[in-house]
């Protein structure tokens, strides 16, 4: 038997860069003639040789299309198979939906008695509140229906009402009011479906009959209880929104737990709840949705059934190993409840999801007209529902979403990472909380510089619904606080705020929001940030007021509302960052134009259009925290205006002498008569180091623009050196400037 040693073998140079046909033909080739030459010459493409030697570099091509094929399939941006991009998509946490709903706005209207003692104001006693779920059809489809996604609660006024019309009898007074208020749909229908679950399976998948399904309403088994949808199995936090017809603490959507009172509505409140029975939803290649449930089976937070039980889950190693010290640690280290959450079994599963969606849903206006028969209200006030319509056409409806959608929608969801840090991250996650949560209209995060931009210690805890005074030695201990922060005395400044939670304890007063404007402070270095919000009225009017408590007011912020976005952003901030939410500033004004006018133009209509063009300019949805005023911008767009020939003066005030140097004489009177209390002043608004005042008190506020508009500033000390800029008050806490009634607050003269 012969022996092969190393002079038996021949060092081959085989070219891996080779890899289609030609070239590994070409390869082949060379290498017999390199290698073999005595063992085969006929390269003839005809021989029999050359056959062998074609099938082999036709199998080397198809082999490594199919692997540069199959890599291109790992990377997102190269993907081009559906299901290979919806995994891809999933593990950056991206869930595909299989169908897009559109949405829209629907007005409701009811008739409402008037008050008995006073029939120029709406009886809200006599109104009703409809539950969510009523289904309005389309007039020119039939298959395309529209389910309510909110109560319709006419207890309650809102920025998006429209006007309240008063319906008067034969004697001229108003025995109804027809009110109106707008609530969001989407379009789809609601269907139910049971499953009978048997023996426990690890995460046991349930998949609906249906395609194009929008959302799951809700899944309850045959005890009673609920099963939560979750982002994740591994999320065991769960949120719970109450409507205030349901919480036995809030009588009105416009009162808290406290019993606060404020002029916005927050219909619901927003909790968390730590829950095992929770399911994920994932979109199959063929549109359908599927359930998928946890691995564990629990009673009472025991285990009954340990085969369903991922111990990876619950400890991080096996009880009694020696070493354990290097052992990776499980990030859901926990209890029993440390699971990827329960197993269904042997019960029945009641599910109702809704179903529709597509790009046919984005009707027109005018569409949604017709009211279901039979409608009951949750709650009876005497009203019922006597119209619907959409003034604006559905939008926002699409099919399935296509396979370049997804890669550019799971490329931003990985990128925003689903989390809080930057100060655009916070402010979208404020604004975009649902409006059930209560109206935001502005917001403005800032990170305090220093320890003296925290606010004023004296202006913000409150101790049973009055603010912290000298009377209390505590706030003496937490002004001391603050001092020592500023010299960076740290351990002497926790033994002041240490003194002044004992002093309140010992008076058993409810330290709640003192303790966490405390550790809004003590953890201030570590990532405090500082959120400030301004809600609407019904008016679409700024409401906010800092100093709401000393002059007994309800134009501020709720704070139900505050508690729900802290709530809120518990889910999306860093661990280290400490949020304070607080009412912004709102600065009125008026605005005088003096203009002049072409020979032949209607000096009347030219002072309409100036007037209309002043408003549009100063729609509150343009204005923002620290926004300066543009005077030149303004004179800019009035020069735009048919009929208009140059521009006199238009000034931004508060006072009476808007401008010293110009006569009004041919003018009305000023643009309103600035009345403003010096009683409780402690603001310096336009930061001049003097004291302006504060917020005067609402009552008996009217329509005409002499009481109740907010902080006194001097806009001529705050233009800019070429007078074209009005800039906002220098203040730690930001400002909006806000024309609040400029029916009445803009005058003007056309020459």
């Amino acid at each position: 038997m012969p022996t092969y040693g190393k002079q038996n073998f021949k060092e081959s140079n085989v070219n891996y860069l080779n890899k289609d046909f030609a070239s590994l033909k070409e390869s082949l080739m060379n290498y017999a003639k390199s290698y073999f030459p005595n063992t085969y010459r006929d390269f003839n493409e005809t021989s029999p040789g050359m056959m062998l030697l074609e099938m082999n570099a036709y199998v080397g091509d198809v082999l490594s299309f199919y692997i540069d094929q199959q890599y291109r399939e790992m990377l997102l941006p190269l993907a081009e198979e559906r299901r290979n991009i919806i995994t891809m998509a999933k593990m950056f946490g991206y869930k595909v939906k299989p169908i897009v709903p559109a949405f829209v706005d629907l007005t409701f209207t009811s008739d409402v008695n008037s008050d008995s003692g006073n029939v120029t104001k709406v009886d809200y006693t006599n109104a009703s509140v409809f539950d969510e779920g009523i289904e309005i059809v389309s007039s020119t489809d039939s298959n395309i229906i529209f389910s309510t996604l909110e109560p319709i609660d006419f207890r309650i006024t809102g920025s998006n009402d429209t006007n309240t019309i008063a319906v008067t009898d034969d004697s001229g007074l108003a025995s109804k009011y027809k009110l109106s208020r707008t609530v969001k749909a989407v379009s789809a229908t609601q269907k139910t479906i049971t499953f009978q679950i048997g023996q426990p399976e690890k995460f046991k998948t349930i998949t609906l009959p249906d395609t194009n399904v929008v959302d799951i309403i809700s899944c309850v088994d045959s005890n009673g209880d609920n099963w939560y949808e979750v982002d994740f199995l591994a999320q065991d936090k769960v949120p719970i929104e109450t409507h205030y017809t349901d919480d036995v603490n809030r009588s009105s959507a416009y009162i808290d737990f406290q019993g606060n009172v404020s002029v916005e509505a927050v219909p619901y409140s927003l909790t968390y709840i730590t829950s095992t029975k929770r399911f994920t939803r994932e979109t199959n290649l063929d549109n359908t949705t599927s359930l998928i449930f946890g691995n564990g089976v629990l009673k009472n937070g025991e285990v009954i059934d340990e085969g369903f039980i991922d111990l990876e889950q619950v400890g991080v190693v096996i009880p009694g190993q020696a070493n354990n010290l290097n052992d990776a640690i499980n990030p859901l280290l926990g209890d029993e409840y440390s699971t990827l959450g329960e197993t269904p079994n042997n019960t029945t599963l009641t599910i109702t999801y809704r179903v529709g969606g597509g790009i046919n849903s984005n009707v027109v206006s005018g569409d949604l007209t017709t009211l279901p028969s039979t409608i009951v209200p949750s709650i009876n006030g005497g009203a019922t529902l006597a119209s619907v319509n959409n003034n604006i056409g559905a939008r926002g409806g699409k099919d399935e979403e296509d396979t370049e959608e997804i890669k550019q929608k799971a490329r931003a969801f990985f990128t925003t990472q689903n989390r809080c840090v930057t100060k655009e991250d916070y402010e979208a996650r404020v604004l975009n909380i649902p409006a059930k949560f209560g109206n935001i209209a502005k917001t403005y995060v800032a990170r305090p510089s220093t320890i003296s931009d925290q606010p004023d210690i004296t202006q913000l805890p409150v101790i049973n619904g009055r603010i912290a005074d000298d009377n209390f030695n505590s706030i003496t201990y937490l002004n001391n606080a603050v001092g020592l922060l500023n010299d960076n005395d740290v351990s002497g400044a926790e033994n002041e705020i240490a003194k002044a939670l004992i002093e309140l304890d010992s008076q058993s007063q409810d330290i709640g929001s003192l303790t966490e404007f405390v550790a809004s402070v003590q953890n201030f270095e570590l990532g405090s940030i500082d959120i400030y919000i301004l809600g609407y009225n019904n008016k679409k009017q700024l409401i906010g007021n800092p100093n709401r408590i000393s002059l007994n007011s309800t134009d501020y912020v709720p704070d139900l509302l505050k508690t729900n976005i802290k709530k809120y952003l518990e889910n999306f901030k860093l661990m280290t960052d400490v949020v304070t939410i607080q009412d912004g500033y709102i600065v009125n004004f008026g605005v005088i134009f003096d203009v002049i006018a072409e020979k032949y133009a209607d000096k009347q209509k030219v002072k309409l259009d100036c007037i209309q063009k002043i408003k549009d300019y100063f729609r509150i949805e343009k204005m923002q925290f620290n926004q300066p005023i543009y005077k030149s911008d303004l004179e800019f767009e009035l020069m735009g205006v048919e009929g208009v020939r140059s521009i006199g003066h238009v000034t931004i005030t508060q006072k009476d002498d808007y401008n010293s140097e110009i006569s009004d004489a041919d003018l009305a009177n000023a643009t309103y008569s600035y009345s403003f209390s010096n009683t409780e002043a402690t603001i310096d608004i336009d930061g001049d180091g003097i004291v302006d005042g504060a917020f005067r008190d609402v009552t008996g506020e009217n329509e005409e623009g002499t009481s109740g508009y907010g902080y006194k500033y001097n806009f001529q000390t705050a233009l800019s050196t070429d007078g074209t800029i009005i800039l906002p008050p220098n203040t730690s806490t930001p400002t909006v400037f806000e024309l609040k009634n400029p029916n009445t607050n803009i005058q003007g003269r056309v020459r």
